[in-house]
């Protein structure tokens, strides 16, 4: 088995609930993007269990901050693995509108557009600088493959809640540009 289908199944076996999330998800929503490593929207309660999982199949962590866990792979030239970490009524909003999609032989779930859309927001407003242009091109490409249009009022909703009124605008600006 490779690692997607080691995750789906002995995250399955542990009854312990995840989405793919990062570029992987962005791919599925319609915007190549290369990857190089996989990351999991986990419920923070079931940190424990998930490095347990992940140390089981040889994976060490890198670096361990409150919401954010990078963990090494066994090997050279296999996937990293990073840990998005939140609680159940955030978990519990983004799985019930998530999607089962198959990925590298195993039906993982991801957020829909929406969800993914507000991550990415999220990250801009309180990430960190050296990866703003990357999470920001994600918006920018996803608003435009979907054809989102930002001026209605559910998507400027959307914008103010996870990001802010400054990044509504550099969004509009940048999606008016042909």
């Amino acid at each position: 088995m490779g690692l997607f289908q080691d995750i789906e199944h002995e995250a399955r076996k542990r009854d312990l609930r995840f989405l793919v999330i990062g570029a992987l998800a962005v791919n599925l929503h319609g915007f190549p993007r290369d990857s190089a490593d996989l990351d999991l929207l986990i419920l923070r309660e079931h940190r424990g269990a998930w490095l347990a999982l992940l140390g089981k199949l040889g994976y060490s962590i890198d670096q361990d901050a409150d919401v954010f866990v990078q963990l090494s792979p066994p090997q050279a030239g296999a996937w990293p693995v990073d840990l998005m970490l939140v609680r159940e009524p955030t978990f519990g909003t983004i799985l019930a509108g998530a999607r089962e999609v198959e990925m590298y032989g195993a039906r993982l779930l991801i957020p829909s557009l929406e969800h993914l859309i507000a991550l990415k927001l999220h990250a801009l407003k309180h990430g960190q600088a050296r990866r703003f242009l990357k999470d920001f091109l994600d918006v920018e490409n996803l608003v435009r493959v979907n054809r989102l249009d930002l001026r209605s009022p559910a998507n400027r909703e959307l914008f103010l809640k996870h990001g802010d009124v400054a990044l509504y605008g550099k969004i509009l600006r940048a999606c008016s540009k042909p």
